[in-house]
């Protein structure tokens, strides 16, 4: 094989040879790679290649029976897709350790130090839900081994390279970062290849992938040679052109933007251009080449050192970029037909927001459209021009979209620009596309929408003709108001969104001026980005009155500071009251979907009388801070992060049921405290709570873990439960040892704790069954450790001098002991 490579280095251990069958197949169509069947193992000074052109397994162990709890159920063959023979693996299941190289074939290495490299290609299986596959190096048995790894998803947004430590039968994945892993279709030989390489080095390993090098850590614990080989849990794969080399040597490089392996257009649109570098192994700059799948869909060109794609005519093509060296990628084009302007007229009433030749239309304003019944989603773009001059001055896909959230330090983010809700059509202009005192008319082509009628008519999309036009306002809010208004349709407002109003903050105001944005009752769809604002109060009307909305998780973006509803970062004193932060996401449709990720390692943040609504990971939180009254409902994880002190006073804690319909229960916490005195998650006076999923599963009695461990090196499960009431979801044992808390057994001061737990009616709870190593504090315990009262908890804030924060608003205090009800209503 010659195209795509995935190179990794591993060792494993012999044991039992497995006949495997030869089998002759034809690669499909859509397949991206040139392969040969020429020997690609001509390197004298490589301590170990297989490329299966010998059309055997002689070097391998397959399915070694001894190093296993259980025998791996899958099945090896040889294949030949394109005149190239590789190795099949289609995974049954069960997994493990699935293959081995013979002793006697590293004959050749005599060093600890090496990398193992080869090009896989993915298959899709549906046989188990775990996704991983490992190429083992330092292996000493199955118990012992360390490697890098692919973690395969079903959606590119979602794959991970790692690297991963097996010890003492205990897996570790100390590394992980998200990187698009892509994979053929179930039974067929098309996708793409990838090379994965994994170095040894004294202490230190890392991964590469595709060229990239994308994690590296250290590790004391192997230091022999070992072996190389397989481990799955559980995925279907090929394998090819596997090399053990020398870890001085650096690979082979391919770099191109990954969030552009994925590329939509309209045909006729507009080049893009793509920039693109490759090296040698030796450090030289190699040669590239650019092939498109059908050169009638997508014009492929390297001009000047980019990649030059020119969208022709509709339909799916890959294009393929290859390296002199054999690394390969791909960019996977979407083209939508040639774009035309629509000739349709409508009787128009009240279908259109904002109206047909409006006037003082706000500039951040949200376009909507009421269908007859609900459409369906189709390809293309909105369109809107100026009106004066017929200049495009935006262009919205309807699929999924891009958008520079902020102002001046951007949010670069995925979008969900063209929302259906209903019989309405929601549709966001990007950030800064309309401006003041400018005439906008909107085009929505036929096929960007279908599978409905708009105002009695058989929709044909949305012209000039179709005289959809506004003008925006002249006047902008005056620049020294420090109180501004948010109302989705109310003309005393300064802004249509509550983004409109923090850049507005940002842009005029320095960063330490008290800043307040009031928030009308609304549905506010939309994505939030606060960076390096100080005193700045978000309120709402209410939190069933001011909701703001929006689905984003790890499967559109990427990453912590991308998938989140709300991120907040590098702020103090963030205020956030009487409103709703919900993300729609599901768990089970996009992994991690945060509500709001406060990432300000200093930084305080109030949160009061405000809901905060996901499945997965809802609060992600570093720093200090306060949630009163408030009330955080997730499935899994639904509160974790990296916090020196989070306090959630009278508050609701509630687990909802899984959307999946798995009525395994889930978890509340994890905790990943970076300092061991620091006093982590701490919930004082609070109840938790459960509730139906928004499809009706519920959360079983005995079945929700007060927390897991993240198993993080460096990191401590500090959690405190003070004076809870807890209902009969959560379990017996309380807390999830697997994998083991850090520490271990958990003090007044460190670990998982409680003091005081309660049953719904206010009884004592049994706790004898608590997992052990766990703490159950005493009356002394949360007097003299400081978990009594805010101003404790927060004592050590700036190095001891301490954060007592209050309500905005004065409220009754009370004394001595309530029930549930009273500590968080209104």
């Amino acid at each position: 094989m010659k195209l795509k490579q995935h190179s990794i280095r591993i060792m494993m251990l012999a044991s039992l040879s497995v006949p495997v069958t030869f089998t002759s197949v034809y690669a499909s169509e859509n397949s991206d790679l040139t392969t040969t069947s020429e020997s690609i193992c001509t390197d004298t000074t490589a301590y170990f290649c297989e490329d299966f052109s010998a059309g055997n397994t002689d070097n391998w162990n397959l399915l070694p029976e001894n190093e296993n709890a259980f025998v791996p159920d899958g099945q090896f063959d040889l294949v030949t897709d394109q005149d190239n023979t590789m190795l099949r693996y289609t995974a049954g299941s069960k997994g493990g350790v699935i293959a081995l190289v013979k002793p006697e074939a590293l004959s050749k290495l005599n060093s600890a130090d090496y990398y193992v490299e080869a090009k896989i290609r993915p298959r899709k299986n549906s046989t188990t839900a775990n996704k991983q596959l490992y190429l083992l190096g330092r292996y000493q048995d199955g118990n012992n081994w360390y490697a890098g790894a692919l973690n395969v998803q079903n959606s590119t947004n979602s794959t991970q390279v790692e690297i991963a430590v097996m010890s003492e039968g205990k897996l570790s994945r100390v590394k992980r970062a998200k990187v698009p892993i892509s994979q053929g279709t179930a039974g067929a030989l098309d996708g793409d290849w990838h090379q994965l390489r994994f170095v040894m080095k004294d202490q230190t390993l890392t991964v590469y992938f595709d060229g990239d090098k994308i994690a590296s850590t250290t590790d004391t614990q192997l230091s022999s040679q070992g072996l190389i080989g397989l481990w799955t849990s559980n995925k279907s794969f090929e394998i090819d052109d596997i090399n053990v080399g020398n870890a001085d040597e650096e690979p082979a490089s391919l770099t191109i933007d990954s969030e552009l392996l994925e590329y939509a257009a309209d045909a006729g649109d507009e080049a893009t251009t793509i920039p693109v570098s490759a090296t040698t192994r030796d450090g030289e700059a190699d040669t590239i080449t650019v092939t498109s799948g059908d050169s009638t869909v997508v014009k492929a060109e390297l001009l000047d050192g980019n990649i030059v794609l020119t969208p022709l005519s509709q339909g799916k093509v890959t294009v393929t970029i290859t390296t002199g060296s054999g690394v390969s990628k791909s960019i996977h084009a979407v083209i939508a037909p040639a774009f035309e302007m629509p000739t349709a007229t409508y009787s128009f009433t009240d279908q259109l927001a904002p109206a047909a030749q409006s006037y003082s239309v706000y500039e951040d304003t949200t376009l909507s459209v009421t269908f007859d019944s609900q459409p369906t989603k189709g390809i293309g773009s909105v369109r809107i021009y100026d009106a004066d001059d017929d200049t495009l001055v935006d262009q919205i896909n309807v699929d999924t979209d891009e958008d520079n959230i902020g102002y001046k330090q951007l949010r670069t983010i995925k979008t969900h620009s063209v929302r259906i809700v209903g019989n309405e059509v929601h549709i966001t202009p990007h950030a800064n596309a309309l401006k003041q005192g400018k005439t906008y008319y909107v085009v929505i082509p036929e096929a960007a929408l279908t599978g409905a009628t708009l105002a009695g008519k058989t929709f044909a999309g949305i012209g000039r003709n179709s005289n959809w036009v506004f003008t925006t306002r002249t006047n902008k809010p005056d620049v020294n108001k420090t109180f501004l208004i948010v109302d989705d349709d109310g003309y005393q407002a300064d802004f249509r969104s509550v983004q409109g109003a923090i850049n507005f903050v940002r842009q005029y105001h320095d960063t330490e001026t008290p800043m307040t944005i009031l928030v009308k009752a609304g549905i506010y769809e939309e994505p939030i980005y606060v960076y390096g604002q100080k005193n700045l109060t978000i309120m709402g009307e209410g939190r069933q009155r001011t909701i703001i909305t929006y689905k984003n998780n790890e499967q559109l973006n990427s990453g912590t500071n991308a998938r989140a509803l709300f991120l907040a970062k590098d702020v103090d004193l963030l205020t956030l009251q009487d409103l709703t932060l919900k993300n729609t996401t599901l768990i089970g449709e996009g992994h991690q979907a945060e509500a709001l990720y406060f990432n300000s390692n200093e930084g305080r943040l109030i949160a009061y009388r405000s809901n905060f609504i996901s499945e997965q990971d809802t609060l992600m939180l570093n720093g200090w801070t306060w949630f009163y009254k408030s009330m955080v409902a997730g499935n899994v994880d639904f509160i974790w992060g990296y916090t020196h002190a989070s306090l959630f006073e009278n508050s609701e804690i509630r687990t909802l049921g899984d959307s999946r319909g798995q009525n395994n229960g889930g978890y509340i916490l994890q905790a990943r405290v970076k300092d061991e005195n620091d006093k982590g998650f701490v919930f004082l006076n609070s109840i938790l709570t459960r509730a139906d999923s928004e499809n009706g599963y519920s959360v079983a009695d005995d079945s929700v873990y007060l927390a897991r461990s993240g198993g993080c090196p460096g990191c401590y499960d500090n959690i405190a439960f003070i004076n809870t009431w807890m209902d009969d979801h959560i379990r017996k044992t309380g807390w999830l040892d697997k994998p083991a808390p850090t520490p271990e057994t958990a003090s007044s001061t460190a670990g998982w704790r409680e003091f005081n737990s309660m049953n719904m009616l206010g009884y004592p709870l049994d706790t004898s069954q608590r997992l052990e190593g766990t703490y159950q504090m005493t009356w002394e315990d949360v007097l003299t450790d400081g978990y009594l009262t805010r101003q404790q908890i927060f004592a050590d804030y700036n190095d001891g001098e301490g954060w007592f924060p209050y309500p905005p608003i004065p409220e009754y205090h009370w004394h001595g002991w309530m029930n549930w009800f009273d500590i968080i209503r209104l």
